[in-house]
């Protein structure tokens, strides 16, 4: 008879929208292997979201009901209910997706964390307060409470064991990545109107806009690519619903939308229609000033977009030498980007970098052995 463990899980980000750790979630969730060694143990304060439904379809998920009140908040629910549920009922394991750990966890209970990047230390004031507030509270705890931490990259590793002084041996990397497959039969999907009303050949970003992304600074960019060929420049799609960004920005966003009609902002978009928007997009920019990764970078090289990105290292571990990086500091920087998107739409060179290890059953692989070692040793 197979031994089943139970593993209890932060599924919080499954209550919204897709995004980063949604994705990552559901993702390795339906990749992962030996599926019928392990049951899932999904918590969260709100029901899963229509964009995650297929994960409640798995045989060895279970969405945990109950918390009463304490589901009026978040932070409550993850801070008061999880703990009492895991006193009161045994796992064997515990996966922090999103870099934190319940509090009082039992001292038998081992736990896996999910490392995803270090804005709370860098850019803390690019996170929503409620956010910042728990991590501040408990990522240190949950660092060195964790019998083993996955990063989402190398830097990010790195720059976490770091930080918290914690063992390299008991670190590891699971890059997040695509599903090649359903990629491309989301593009068998018939193109709605408003992607077909973008053309084709535009410039692209793929991202909420929020501090971190650096849109002020591809405003600019953008600005002075238009003043270089005034009649034969390229419209410019972003892609990403608005964040948290500076409502000052955001108008000046808009208005500059109204006045030029180049700039399109689509936001709420089917699976289907934002892979249609890569295939038909001439060239990929990213500025971000801090990733913990980067999967719309992935995404983009998968359908073979020449991309721009800033120069940070996680884009490094993406792109190797096939990718444009450019500095992000200076307004001589932004002439710069606008001179290379201007000579790389006039020059088109062709883009083959290989994203096999950023696919999602190898993270899921990598997610599975790592609990396996965990779970048995001792």
């Amino acid at each position: 008879m197979v031994k089943t463990y139970k593993i209890g899980l932060d599924a919080r980000p499954l209550s919204t929208r897709v995004s980063g750790v949604g994705r990552l979630i559901a993702e390795t969730l339906k990749a992962f292997p030996n599926q019928e060694k392990y049951e899932f143990l999904l918590f969260s304060h709100l029901p899963i979201h229509p964009d995650h439904k297929a994960v409640l379809g798995l045989k060895n998920v279970k969405w945990v009901e109950g918390g009463g009140f304490l589901k009026w908040k978040g932070g409550l629910y993850f801070n008061l209910y999880i703990p009492f549920y895991l006193l009161t009922h045994r796992l064997d394991l515990f996966w922090g997706s999103q870099q934190v750990l319940p509090p009082f966890l039992p001292r038998e209970l081992k736990a896996v964390l999910t490392y995803c990047d270090l804005v709370l230390y860098l850019y803390p004031n690019t996170m929503r307060w409620i956010a910042r507030l728990q991590q501040r509270l408990f990522q240190r705890y949950s660092v060195m409470r964790s019998s083993f931490i996955l990063s989402i990259s190398k830097q990010t590793s790195d720059d976490m064991c770091k930080k918290f002084d914690y063992p390299v041996q008991k670190t590891g990397v699971a890059y997040p990545g695509v599903n090649p497959v359903e990629m491309t039969k989301l593009l068998d999907t018939p193109m709605s109107n408003r992607v077909k009303d973008l053309g084709t050949g535009y410039l692209l970003s793929v991202s909420t806009i929020e501090p971190r992304k650096n849109y002020p600074f591809l405003l600019e960019v953008y600005r002075e690519y238009r003043k270089k060929n005034p009649h034969h420049y390229r419209p410019w799609v972003i892609v990403g619903k608005i964040g948290w960004e500076s409502p000052e920005f955001i108008e000046e966003l808009i208005q500059e939308r109204t006045l030029y009609k180049d700039i399109f902002i689509l936001d709420s978009v089917s699976d289907s229609e934002l892979q249609h928007v890569y295939k038909r997009a001439g060239l990929f920019v990213f500025a971000s000033k801090y990733e913990g990764f980067g999967i719309p970078m992935v995404e983009a090289l998968f359908h073979k977009v020449p991309c721009i990105v800033s120069d940070i290292p996680t884009f490094h571990e993406i792109g190797k030498d096939d990718v444009c990086y450019l500095p992000i500091h200076s307004k001589e920087d932004t002439k710069r980007w606008a001179e290379t998107i201007d000579l790389l739409f006039q020059n088109p060179s062709p883009v083959n970098v290989s994203i096999d290890e950023f696919r999602w059953e190898n993270a899921a692989k990598i997610t599975e052995s790592v609990f396996r070692s965990v779970l048995e040793e001792g």
